[in-house]
């Protein structure tokens, strides 16, 4: 069985959803194929452009971005491209009734907290999870639910007292009685956030954090307001309550990030995208340097105009290596990587490594290069972790490189 579309995205994470929604706004015909939840089902709804540069803490990610290394994403599509795909998303989502807001005028990124009992710089976010109000709070309550896995106050205190600005506020743990009977498992945030969407489930957050109201500044929550009704349901208790409540970023099961998987999906089929589930691609048929069609597993060909790869790094297969090879999995484009394998890690644990910076060599378009700068595919882009020259962990960027690149391909796809 063969498929044709005008435009064919590979990658279910932010940056092929993002593609594909940009490249049907062209017009044209899009099939987007997925293998695997993707990253957002262990990340946030949150966009980090730029947390750290330097190994320091980054305030506003644009002012340093001409600074970062020449084969870096961002250098490569250019600051300005940057800023437009963040503003297309703050509308998009605001569009799709999940609000994302970017710091106020000179304030730079804004201090998430997390379950761990860190703070985390991030540029978008929603409403429920900005602490900025935890600044100017005296007394903080912190949550957690009865047999919650992996949210513990008492930790989430400690750490969060080792930062100067909260070493003098007032934190106090409670926990909430678990609402789900006869649970087999240990409760995790996903669990209480799916029953807070039922009435049942929002009258029993409510009466339990209503014997806390006016007795603190600000509540510090799993990301438990809700699923699909998330944002009516922060506002609602927020409001009703008098009190500041501020979500955490939690660990996987990733609320935040499922949050906007719902609403990413929901909009590419409104849009008409047609999304192939469980599809992964082994192989390509290339012709005089241009694309004709995919191969998935089971011998589908998948045939397309114009192509935009997101599948990801190492770790989600869009990178395959061995002993001193590496190369990008499905055209088998070779990665320029020493042979000796251990000048692929860093001695410093904490240090940026090669195993993860390496990754596609791409032109301003996305379109990739080979050693001396040529064209390879002519009608192929990349985006997301697969593209090379950046360590997404180390500089809290991928989220922000995965929407920007992912938003150019898309586009650029549309227009030819």
């Amino acid at each position: 069985m063969n498929r044709k579309s005008d435009i064919l995205v590979v990658g279910s994470g932010l940056a092929g959803m993002t593609a594909a929604l940009t490249a049907a706004a062209s017009g044209k015909s899009v099939t987007l194929l997925c293998y695997g939840a993707g990253s957002l089902s262990i990340s946030s709804d949150c966009i980090d452009v730029l947390g750290y540069f330097g190994g320091e803490r980054t305030k506003e990610p644009f002012t340093v971005m001409e600074r970062l290394p020449e084969e870096h994403p961002y250098r490569k599509i250019g600051t300005q491209a940057v800023k437009t795909a963040l503003e297309w998303f703050e509308k998009f989502c605001a569009g799709a009734g999940l609000d994302l807001h970017k710091p106020a005028e000179g304030e730079g990124n804004h201090e998430l907290i997390t379950v761990m009992g860190t703070t985390k710089p991030s540029w978008l976010c929603p409403d429920s999870h900005d602490a900025a109000c935890i600044r100017d709070a005296k007394h903080i309550a912190v949550f957690t639910v009865e047999n919650m896995k992996d949210v513990h106050p008492r930790l989430i205190i400690d750490q969060l007292k080792h930062y100067p600005f909260l070493a003098d506020k007032d934190f106090q743990g409670f926990t909430l009685p678990c609402p789900i009977k006869d649970a087999r498992r240990n409760i995790t945030p996903l669990d209480i956030a799916r029953y807070v969407d039922k009435p049942d489930g929002l009258r029993w957050l409510h009466e339990n954090l209503e014997a806390f109201a006016g007795k603190f500044d600000v509540f510090l929550l799993p990301p438990i307001c809700g699923m699909e009704l998330a944002q009516n349901v922060w506002k609602k208790l927020s409001t009703e309550l008098n009190v500041r409540i501020v979500e955490m970023i939690s660990i996987p099961p990733a609320v935040s990030g499922l949050r906007l998987y719902d609403v990413l999906r929901k909009s590419l089929n409104q849009k008409g995208v047609y999304l192939a589930e469980n599809v992964q691609i082994l192989s390509a048929d290339v012709e005089q340097g241009k694309c004709r069609a995919l191969y998935s597993e089971e011998g589908q060909r998948w045939e397309a105009d114009e192509f935009v790869i997101a599948t990801g790094g190492l770790l989600s297969g869009g990178i395959s290596t061995e002993p001193g090879k590496a190369w990008e999995s499905i055209f088998h484009i070779p990665l320029n990587v020493p042979a000796d394998i251990e000048a692929w890690s860093s001695p410093d644990i904490f240090g940026s490594s090669l195993f993860a910076r390496m990754g596609v060599s791409v032109g301003g378009d996305l379109r990739p290069l080979d050693e001396g700068g040529a064209i390879l595919l002519k009608n192929v882009r990349f985006a997301g972790r697969v593209l090379g020259g950046y360590d997404f962990a180390l500089e809290k960027s991928g989220h922000g490189v995965a929407l920007a690149t992912g938003w150019l391909a898309g586009t650029l796809a549309g227009k030819e």
